[in-house]
């Protein structure tokens, strides 16, 4: 699965796959939803910054981007991953398609009125001194997308003044079974094992739901909804994390399950939780792609897992705690098993037997952890980052419960279509968590 040379500047490579995954259920939305493309992400940043011309230096700072982190300028045909060495004009029309300069107020009013994107793009907003990205899940995950901030801020608190391309091709990155040194063919052993990993989630889903018209209805439009904890409720949090040696991870995912059971639709599965949890990969990888040099990659994994309800939520946060401590962890198979078991997924996902079943309503969750492990925040002299926001687009398929904190602050964010839920239940839930939360951990 290396980057071949195909022709002239011309780079392809086969998707794995994850990525391949991604690409059928941005593919199915955008030809059901008039080009929108399921699984988009999206980050705002504000900042703060003093330069005398702020927008031709963050501009330098993408071109630079596309310099260290090629696939950030990727495209896909079909189940193929390509790139385009380009020339000054190539450079120049790929510039002036993916870098904008919004007159949109604010992150939240462009949000509103984005089209599709055929490659990553970034927006400046003079407005509100944010910039928001976009891009593709099969190009990046959710930890890639802060440290791709990263890496841009330091391009524009340390600008490359004299970029050449032609040299960036070794850059590309590569799949994640390549990065290990696992054969991309699995034995049969292995095919067997991610066959019935695979089956444990797609036997038993859907689970546990809230009410939704997924399904039922026409598609509507993206929203997101943000909930940010004080912080010092933040810090009572953690505190009662360590003391109970749980991870915030775990307690946060417990209270959207039980914030979920509570208001669940009655005709959903009552009796159990099912989804994928999400598992950031790159502690696993050596330099340099365990880094923010690769941030324009997709190394993590979904797992399936499930628990029994009712359950306490003290239950629900042990088992969460165990589940995200071990299941890569105590495994030794489970970097190998990646894999198969996620080509294993994208190819049931295309079958007519998987399309015709019934969808999760659930959201899946995903953590991304402290975010200051991945984006600082401040860059040279006088770059400061005011505030972050991650989310995805959801056009027809599972919501998405982001959670991080930024600036000791937990920050919730529900990806959702308000043509399945409304936004008034979405904020019930969110309380609902904040509520869960606050009674069971602060005394």
């Amino acid at each position: 699965m290396d980057w071949t040379n195909v022709k002239g500047n011309r780079w392809e490579r086969p998707l794995d796959g994850l990525e391949g995954y991604f690409v059928v259920m941005a593919n199915l939305s955008a030809s059901l939803c008039e080009g929108r493309e399921h699984y988009t992400l999206f980050s705002k940043l504000k900042l703060e910054v003093d330069s005398p011309d702020m927008t031709s230096a963050l501009k330098h700072a993408w071109k630079q981007i596309r310099y260290e982190q090629p696939q950030i300028a990727t495209t896909v045909e079909g189940m193929k991953r390509v790139y385009e060495v380009p020339d000054e004009k190539a450079l120049e029309e790929w510039l002036a398609s993916t870098f904008v300069v919004s007159p949109a107020s604010d992150a939240e009013e462009l949000y509103q009125t984005v089209t599709p994107i055929k490659q990553a793009t970034i927006y400046y907003l003079p407005a509100s001194s944010e910039l928001v990205f976009r891009g593709h899940h099969h190009t990046i995950d959710g930890v890639g997308v802060l440290l791709f901030w990263d890496s841009y801020l330091s391009a524009l608190a340390s600008p490359n003044k004299d970029i050449q391309f032609g040299d960036e091709t070794p850059r590309l990155a590569p799949v994640m079974q390549e990065v290990l040194g696992y054969a991309a063919q699995p034995t049969e052993a292995m095919l067997e094992k991610a066959s019935a990993l695979f089956m444990s989630w797609a036997g038993s889903i859907p689970g546990v739901g809230p009410v939704s018209k997924l399904g039922a209805v026409a598609s509507g439009n993206c929203r997101n909804i943000e909930l940010v904890f004080p912080t010092k409720t933040t810090k009572e949090l953690v505190e009662a994390c360590k003391a109970e040696n749980v991870s915030l991870t775990a307690a946060v995912h417990a209270a959207y399950v039980k914030a979920i059971a509570k208001h669940a639709d009655p005709e959903s599965k009552l009796s159990e939780y099912v989804s994928a949890n999400q598992f950031n990969l790159r502690s696993y990888l050596p330099e340099p792609y365990n880094s923010s040099k690769y941030a324009v990659s997709v190394f993590y994994t979904p797992l399936p897992y499930k628990v029994g309800l009712p359950a306490s939520y003290q239950d629900v946060v042990k088992s969460l705690n165990g589940y995200y401590k071990n299941a890569i962890k105590s495994n030794p198979e489970a970097l190998e098993l990646k894999g198969h078991f996620t080509n294993v997924l994208c190819g049931a996902v295309q079958t007519p037997e998987f399309l015709a079943s019934p969808v999760s309503k659930d959201a899946l969750v995903s953590s991304l952890g402290i975010a200051e492990r991945y984006v600082q925040r401040e860059y040279g002299s006088g770059i400061k980052v005011k505030d972050i926001k991650v989310g995805v687009d959801v056009v027809m398929g599972m919501s998405m419960f982001f959670f991080y904190t930024f600036q000791d602050q937990l920050r919730l964010v529900y990806s959702f279509n308000d043509g399945f839920e409304e936004p008034e239940n979405i904020q019930t839930y969110l309380d609902e968590i904040r509520d869960i939360l606050t009674k069971e951990l602060i005394v």
